[in-house]
């Protein structure tokens, strides 16, 4: 069993309606994340009244990952509930569908992060690990996807741009790799860093170039040239 630092003591719900999925990401929950607390839940309804029930069925829920697709309503309808409603339950997308529709719609609407299902084991809990470290958890095809939209609106945004941001030199180094897709587990181990020293510099770097996601900033490691 691998350490649970990252999400630990935790309360997660997950809404899924396939069994077997259902079944992987909550074994995934209980062999990682020694003591995470996790609730599961098949459809719209059960999540619903979970999420925003009578008392006695209603439980508090620090992160909630949903499914889109649900048998009898959209998870994107519950996290737009959850942003409205629950501002201590991080809304977290874990699905199927990679298109620019849904993907645009789900962060729209509140979501915290966007996890596809098409992942190994060592993915999805590389991915989770994110969520305690200020760092979305988005798939890696996603945030290529995230990165091509907001490419194509940036010469728009040039002729008002604001002052270059000032980074150090080994924070370049950082936006760099970030720019190339790499996670902080892999860049720490590229510039031989412990995982905080990388998590410093990642912080760092969002606050100077006021982003607070990783496809932002990719997208200015490619305006500086650093991809």
């Amino acid at each position: 069993m691998m350490d649970g630092l990252a999400i630990r003591n935790r309360r997660l719900l997950v809404v899924e309606d396939n069994p077997e999925t259902r079944n992987w990401i909550c074994a995934t929950l209980q062999n990682t994340f020694a003591d995470v607390e996790f609730t599961a839940a098949g459809t719209f309804h059960e999540a619903e009244a979970l999420l925003f029930g009578p008392s006695d069925v209603r439980r508090p829920f620090d992160v909630a990952l949903l499914d889109i697709a649900l048998p009898d309503g959209s998870g994107i309808n519950l996290i737009r509930r959850i942003n409205a409603g629950l501002p201590a339950t991080t809304p977290v997308v874990i699905t199927i569908y990679d298109d620019d529709a849904t993907l645009f719609e789900a962060l729209a609407a509140g979501a915290m992060g966007y996890i596809l299902k098409g992942v190994k084991t060592a993915n999805l809990i590389e991915q989770l690990r994110r969520i305690d470290s200020d760092e979305p958890p988005i798939s890696p095809q996603i945030a290529r996807r995230m990165l091509s939209f907001f490419k194509a609106a940036t010469p728009a945004q040039k002729s008002g741009a604001m002052p270059e941001a000032r980074l150090t030199n080994r924070e370049i180094e950082v936006l760099g790799l970030l720019g190339k897709g790499l996670t902080a587990t892999e860049i720490a181990g590229i510039l031989g860093v412990s995982q905080n020293t990388c998590a410093t510099h990642i912080k760092a770097i969002y606050r100077k170039l006021n982003v607070s996601s990783r496809a932002e900033a990719a997208i200015e490691a490619d305006r500086r040239g650093l991809v």
